[in-house]
């Protein structure tokens, strides 16, 4: 039932910037349908991207705002993406694997299971964070 999922953000205020771009790097269907759901209205594009069709990726020559990665697939993003290593990330998974991706404060750690509200958390807390430069 996708509304349960739905309901645990769909009550919060939102303090996402208009023109952001979310991309979920692989992952699960349900996690781009609830970001979309909340993130969208607010003006912030959502994409999945699946592991098999990232050769796109660099064809479209747009760099995200928030990449979200499981940690199972942060090694192919990082080797696959490499204009996208500066890109602040969400990683999900059952460790925090500090090795696989730099850790720094442009990027979180969610550990499974997760509630949606934390990613949306997440995500919030990296767009709206000053750029460096």
């Amino acid at each position: 039932m996708k509304s349960s999922s739905y309901t645990v953000v769909m009550g919060r205020t939102p303090k996402v910037v208009n023109g952001q771009h979310v991309v979920v790097f692989d992952g699960l269907n349900e996690t781009e349908e609830v970001l979309k759901a909340v993130l969208e209205p607010q003006g912030c594009r959502v994409n999945r991207i699946r592991q098999q069709h990232s050769d796109r990726l660099t064809s479209q020559n747009e760099v995200p705002s928030i990449v979200v990665v499981h940690d199972d697939d942060a090694e192919n993003f990082t080797t696959g993406q490499p204009d996208w290593n500066r890109v602040p990330k969400v990683v999900i998974g059952s460790v925090k694997r500090a090795s696989t991706i730099g850790q720094d404060q442009s990027t979180r750690f969610l550990v499974q299971p997760f509630q949606y509200a934390e990613l949306i958390d997440s995500i919030e807390s990296l767009l709206n964070q000053p750029e460096s430069t």
